[in-house]
C-alpha cells in the first residue's frame, strides 16, 4: 500500500488521495466506518469474493466492473473460499463527497459497469508514479485526474449531458491507448491500427469529436508531461529525453522550444523562480 499525504490545501479545496494498492485477500478483510469522509475505488484482478456495505452485497469478479465504497460505512472485503481476491483501488477524499455518495445511489448503487476499464487501470498507474515523485504541483495533477475518473462514472450510468452525442468507440480507444502508456512517442498511424478504422477515418472521427487533429491532441499531451518532468529539478534533460522516447537530448530541446517558445532549461529556471 502506498499512503499518500496531501497538502493542507488540497485536504480543503481538491480532490486528495489517502492511499493507493493492490491487495491479495485469503480472508475477509473488515473496515470500520471511516472518520473522515471518502471512497473506496476499487475493481478485481483476479479470484471472486463478495463485498458486503452497510445492508447491501455484492458479487465481486473480474471484468468491466469497478465499486465505489462509502468509507463512512463499515465494509467487508470477503474472498470466496479456498480462493485469493486480488483487487486493485484507490481511497480518496474531497468536498462534497458525502453529496456524490447520495447522487449516486450510495451503497444501493455502489458498481460501475464501464465500457473501457483500462481508462482507470491506466490512471491508476499514474497516480502511483506521482504520489511517489511527488513533482511540482502534485496535488492539482492528482486532483485533475481523480476528476476524469468521476467523470467516467458520471458517463457510465449517462448523468451528464445526456442529449450530446457519444465519443466514438475508436477514438475512446485511441485515448485509452495514451493514458496507458503518456510518456510513449505514440504515431498516428499505429493509433488507427489499434482503433479498428482506417488512418483517414479516425483522423475525421477524431477531429469532429475533440476539436483537433489526432496528432495535435497527442503532441501536446506530450508537452504536458514534459513540461511536468522539466518542472523536476531531480531530473536531467537527458533523463527527460530518454523517457519520452526522444531520439536525443537536441531533439527534445527543439520539440520543447518550438511548442513553448523557450528551452526546456529555461522553463525550468522560470519555474524556479515562482516557487
Amino acid at each position: 500500500m502506498l499512503t499518500v499525504e496531501p497538502s493542507a490545501i488540497a485536504r480543503c479545496l481538491l480532490w486528495h488521495l489517502f492511499s493507493l494498492d493492490t491487495a491479495c485477500l485469503r480472508q475477509a478483510d473488515v473496515h470500520e466506518p471511516f472518520e473522515k469522509p471518502g471512497v473506496h475505488l476499487f475493481w478485481v484482478l483476479s479470484g471472486q469474493g463478495t463485498l458486503e456495505i452497510g445492508a447491501e452485497s455484492y458479487d465481486l469478479m473480474p471484468g468491466n466492473c469497478v465499486w465505489f465504497a462509502d468509507m463512512a460505512q463499515r465494509r467487508v472485503y470477503r474472498p470466496r473460499a479456498g480462493q485469493p481476491l486480488v483487487k486493485q483501488g484507490f481511497r480518496f477524499g474531497g468536498p462534497a463527497v458525502e453529496s456524490w455518495h447520495k447522487q449516486l445511489g450510495g451503497a444501493k448503487k455502489a458498481r460501475f459497469f464501464l465500457e473501457e476499464p483500462e481508462f482507470i487501470r491506466s490512471e491508476f498507474q499514474e497516480m502511483w508514479q506521482i504520489s511517489r515523485r511527488k513533482p511540482k504541483q502534485w496535488d492539482w495533477q492528482i486532483h485533475l485526474i481523480i476528476t476524469k475518473i468521476l467523470g467516467q462514472l458520471l458517463n457510465s450510468r449517462k448523468l451528464l449531458s445526456p442529449n450530446e452525442p457519444e465519443i466514438p468507440a475508436p477514438v475512446v480507444r485511441v485515448l485509452n491507448i495514451l493514458a496507458s502508456n503518456p510518456f510513449y512517442d505514440w504515431k498516428v498511424k499505429d493509433m488507427a491500427v489499434s482503433s479498428g478504422v482506417s488512418y483517414s477515418k479516425l483522423r475525421d472521427l477524431f477531429s469532429k469529436a475533440l476539436g483537433q487533429s489526432l496528432h495535435e491532441f497527442i503532441q501536446h499531451r506530450r508537452l504536458d508531461q514534459a513540461r511536468m518532468l522539466v518542472a523536476d529539478e531531480k531530473l536531467s534533460i537527458k533523463q527527460i529525453a530518454d523517457q519520452l522516447h526522444f531520439s536525443t537530448e537536441f531533439y527534445f530541446s527543439h520539440f520543447f522550444k518550438k511548442l513553448t517558445g523557450m528551452s526546456p532549461t529555461a522553463f525550468r529556471i522560470l519555474q524556479s523562480k515562482k516557487k
